[in-house]
């Protein structure tokens, strides 16, 4: 009781301001309308002098004389609709005042009545108390509580069962996750089935696949610049017949739907974390960020590049300083340039990053490739089918921001470059047309060619058909494939 008249007393001044506050509006509407009663009571001798006077400054002193209202009465008389003279406005008005007189004494009675004042203050606490007074939703705890349950989490994570699994990326932008032992049992490499001629899949191919372990997480690109993480314990396991879950439905709410929003997915592993990402957008824009700086994100996701309007993130790569990058356009032009922080300094998450090369007004980049030394290649796909397999010693060494080397020669007038990518000995690369045909070919019989070489036609598309899109075809059991590849996409 002493404290709930303690709490009562110290709430007493601001309660007291309150109802004052009320009281002040109260009368200030109640003067208001009394002087709209009065002007209605009087309505012919107010439309007379209406009628009658000038302007409004002369009706106004007409009203105060004649009538004994205030400057504020009036006012308000001088701005009454003519719907306020209806007998249902009349009854409101007059409804109003009784109301605004009740409200009045009641209002003097609390600030007059210490009692009265007290009886309002517990109503309103019990009415409080009805709204909110519902259990605590947070606990209060002291330092050693906190960091003990802290320790009691990670030790509950850290017993978590590691599972070895299967994920399997396909072409619609579905993903599909099972066991070892049940993707060893019902599938077959890409390529064992599909010829290095276009054809028609009915089925929704693999165009990546990774073991994982359930508690290692997926790193995903999307067009926008945007990084989000996936534990693969949360991919659902895909059921015998299942198509899988379409990857964007693991993003947040924000991403948009579309199945090509994704650029690249990579399962973050140790050694993969010890390099750079190095993101290009279609008009040429590269940076490098340290990969390291992606892991365990929110839910929110984290910029990665900040891409303008118009242009998007179309290529992923891993590279290290001291390496190799290899720039291509649609033209057929390819830059080379060395890893470094003169030529691509990392930058920070928000920084949209330098121009990687010039380009002509109508081209685009095609592709990004990461190799070690010169003696690598480097392969290149045109729209046609025309392909060419090329050292990268055959290209000089440039600076970032230079125009580049033409080294693709097109045997038709409007044949374009569609991708240019590491051309891994001993490796697959899956060729997709706009008309949903794929091809697998062997990235060791496309044959090697200088800069000025002649391409050679790896597959002819029909009339009006265009390849669009190569993957390398990456496997789990491809022990030393995966040691060298990085996850790219063009």
């Amino acid at each position: 009781r002493e404290i709930l008249r303690a709490f009562l007393d110290s709430r007493k001044p601001t309660l007291t301001r309150q109802y004052q506050h009320k009281l002040e509006q109260t009368e200030n509407r109640l003067h208001v309308v009394e002087g709209l009663l009065t002007a209605l009571n009087n309505l012919d001798a107010i439309i007379t002098i209406l009628r009658n006077a000038p302007d409004g400054t002369t009706a106004k002193q007409e009203f105060q004389q004649q009538f004994d209202l205030s400057e504020r009465q009036c006012d308000a008389i001088l701005a009454m609709p003519l719907r306020r003279l209806t007998g249902l406005e009349r009854e409101n008005l007059e409804t109003e005042h009784q109301n605004l007189l009740q409200e009045r004494e009641r209002l003097q009675l609390l600030l007059s009545d210490r009692r009265e004042l007290l009886k309002s203050m517990k109503k309103e606490l019990r009415s409080l108390k009805k709204k909110f007074g519902d259990e605590r939703r947070t606990r209060i705890q002291t330092e050693e509580e906190r960091q003990e349950e802290s320790q009691q989490l990670e030790e509950i994570i850290a017993e978590e069962v590691e599972e070895e699994v299967v994920l399997e990326f396909t072409q619609k932008g579905y993903v599909r996750r099972s066991s070892v032992r049940s993707y060893q049992r019902r599938q077959t490499k890409l390529g064992d089935d599909i010829g290095s001629k276009l054809q028609n899949i009915e089925e929704d191919v693999a165009l990546q696949t990774e073991k994982a372990l359930t508690t290692q997480e997926l790193l995903t690109i999307t067009r926008d610049g945007k990084a989000y993480t996936i534990s693969v314990n949360d991919i659902p396991i895909t059921q015998r017949q299942s198509r899988g879950t379409p990857l964007v439905n693991l993003l947040p709410g924000s991403v948009p739907s579309d199945a090509n929003v994704v650029v690249t997915q990579m399962l973050l592993t140790e050694e993969l974390l010890e390099q750079d990402m190095v993101l290009v957008t279609r008009k040429g824009k590269i940076k490098r960020a340290p990969l390291q700086e992606f892991t365990n994100l929110t839910g929110r996701g984290l910029t990665a590049m900040k891409v303008k309007k118009g242009d998007e993130v179309a290529h992923v790569t891993l590279a290290n300083v001291g390496e190799e990058i290899v720039l291509g356009t649609s033209g057929g032009r390819l830059l080379r340039f060395l890893v470094n922080d003169d030529n691509l300094a990392v930058m920070g998450r928000a920084a949209q990053g330098p121009q990687g090369l010039r380009l002509g007004r109508s081209e685009t980049v095609v592709g990004v490739a990461a190799v070690l030394s010169g003696q690598d290649c480097v392969l290149m796909v045109s729209a046609a089918g025309f392909a060419k397999r090329m050292p990268v010693d055959a290209l000089r060494m440039g600076k970032r921001g230079d125009i580049g080397t033409q080294s693709f020669q097109f045997s038709q007038k409007t044949d374009q470059l569609v991708s240019l990518t590491h051309a891994m000995p001993n490796t697959n690369v899956t060729l997709l047309t706009d008309n949903d045909r794929i091809a697998v070919i062997s990235v060791d019989s496309v044959p090697r060619q200088g800069r000025t070489g002649q391409c050679d036609r790896i597959v002819k598309p029909t009339r009006g058909e265009s390849i669009t899109q190569v993957v390398r075809v990456i496997f789990p059991d491809d022990d030393a494939n995966s040691s060298q590849a990085s996850p790219e996409e063009e």
